[in-house]
């Protein structure tokens, strides 16, 4: 008499409430590790999620960043520094080069009336808002106009506008920077991003609310004194055509400095990608460790079967020698054991899913479950019922009826 795969769900299922200690005992392995799988998956596609808005806060991915080289210990000949006329040549050498920023950065104490406070103040490009997608929240910013006269001016971060001048209107003021009289034309947007895992401020740009603007010929002509450049930023069009232009720009630089890497030409798709790679080899890492842990837990799985087949031999004599085939005894005992491990994987998901709020507010960062791994998690966990119960139930079918019915 052939059993029915309802039959035998049914029978598992009556199987599983039966034995109710066994079964937690059988499945707490499977719970336990589909739950990792949902939480560290979670975890995982948490941080590229935030590294990634990280990246398209800051200008996207078709923006490149040249900055000095501090691994490499340049000989005393060689300049680590850039020029204005260099940098006139660098620009002029890649036109496909959207939008181009030198800038030269200094600490320095900016004053109004009696109140002082410290803040990086940047000598810039007009371009430096369109590379940063960074816009003003009251006034303009930087023109070409101020760059060509040297213009005595300067745009406000909030957080310097607010410790200068509280709730007043800044915009037509004028300040000191450095023992120079700038007026203020503009105040930037405020820039916010949760700071994930942080302990004390939880915005991750409150350095950027920090800093003030001024042209970059005012900075050289007036400030500094001098053109020495080691940072700059540029956009390619698209991020695409980024690569190629990094590599064409970091053979330029090369160039200008006889070779030796004195600077370092940073694209920010390839990084993207570099941290895409990354995921992919934390992710395998962390499966082949699951996979392992899932093994240990098939094993024990495979040895609790085997002794409930030992208790339940002469229930198969009796099933064998009524009409059952051999193969009906087969696929009884694997349905059962893939039920069991299914129903540990199914309470290892609501349990993975419902602690991703805890653990999230524990680390104070985003855990983003997606759809696919609770299939993931479902199909391990019932590939672990394949595997540990296919030797079992082979064991099972091939038991002599007449043996089977002596058993005691």
């Amino acid at each position: 008499m052939a059993i029915s795969l309802k039959e035998n769900i049914i029978v598992g299922f009556s199987d599983f409430w039966s034995r109710k200690i066994r079964s937690i005992i059988t499945v707490m392995g499977i719970v336990l590790g589909t739950m990792s799988i949902i939480v560290v998956l979670a975890l995982v596609k948490g941080i590229n999620a935030q590294t990634m808005k990280w990246m398209m806060e800051r200008g996207g991915l078709s923006k490149i960043t040249v900055s000095r080289n501090w691994r490499y210990e340049k000989p005393d000949h060689v300049k680590n520094y850039f020029t204005w006329k260099e940098l006139k040549l660098i620009h002029s050498l890649i036109p496909e080069a959207k939008y181009f920023n030198p800038q030269q950065r200094h600490w320095v104490r900016h004053s109004y009336e009696d109140k002082n406070y410290q803040a990086s103040v940047r000598g810039v490009l007009p371009d430096y808002s369109k590379i940063e997608e960074w816009d003003v929240q009251k006034g303009r910013f930087i023109s070409s106009f101020d760059i060509e006269q040297s213009n005595d001016v300067i745009v406000l971060g909030t957080t310097i506008k607010k410790e200068l001048f509280g709730n007043k209107n800044a915009v037509g003021e004028v300040i000191t920077v450095h023992d120079r009289r700038l007026k203020v034309i503009g105040i930037m947007d405020f820039r916010y991003m949760k700071n994930s895992g942080a302990i004390g401020n939880d915005n991750a740009f409150s350095y950027l609310n920090r800093r003030s603007f001024t042209p970059l010929t005012t900075m050289i002509h007036k400030g500094s004194g001098n053109d020495n450049i080691s940072t700059f930023t540029l956009k390619a069009h698209d991020a695409e055509s980024a690569p190629a232009l990094r590599e064409k720009l970091s053979n330029i630089i090369l160039n200008l400095r006889r070779g030796l890497p004195v600077f370092e030409v940073e694209s920010a798709k390839e990084e993207a990608e570099e941290a895409a790679q990354n995921k992919k080899m934390f992710t395998t890492i962390f499966y082949i460790i699951s996979v392992i842990s899932l093994f240990v837990g098939a094993i024990v799985i495979a040895n609790i079967m085997l002794a409930t087949i030992q208790e339940r031999t002469r229930e198969i004599g009796i099933r064998l020698t009524v009409g059952a085939r051999r193969r009906d005894i087969f696929v009884q005992f694997l349905v059962q054991t893939i039920l069991v491990t299914t129903i540990g994987g199914i309470f290892g998901i609501i349990l993975g899913l419902s602690l991703l709020d805890v653990v999230s507010n524990f680390l104070d960062m985003e855990l983003i479950a997606g759809v696919a791994m609770i299939f993931v998690a479902l199909l391990v966990s019932a590939g672990v019922g394949l595997i540990s119960g296919i030797i079992p139930a082979i064991i099972a079918s091939k038991l002599d009826p007449v043996e089977a019915l002596r058993y005691e």
